[in-house]
């Protein structure tokens, strides 16, 4: 009786994939190096869009959209709300300083 050595008791040998490519190790292959990066690429844009949409609607940074243009002509639309609110009172205090000297 010969004896089997104890180190090639498996079945079957596994040979690397691409010294026999297969059909569905092809198809494998270009999921993961096509397929993938293109999902990954939709998420990234929409985690951008979403973080843009954050910005805006927080005013975070000092960034905001508001439904006027400009509040005045020297205040752009990007400004702070507390610049908004102080160049508004500012304002007013320069409206009823011209009502009193009248």
């Amino acid at each position: 009786m010969s004896q089997v050595p104890a180190h090639n008791t498996s079945l079957f040998r596994r040979e690397p994939w691409y010294r026999h490519p297969t059909l569905s190790w092809i198809l494998k292959s270009t999921a993961i190096n096509f397929v993938l990066p293109f999902f990954n690429g939709v998420m990234l844009g929409f985690g951008e869009i979403l973080a843009n949409e954050l910005v805006f609607k927080y005013g975070w940074f000092g960034y905001s959209r508001s439904q006027q243009l400009y509040l005045q002509p020297s205040v752009p639309p990007s400004a702070t709300s507390e610049y908004k609110k102080s160049i508004q009172a500012e304002v007013k205090r320069e409206k009823q300083d011209l009502l009193l000297i009248d």
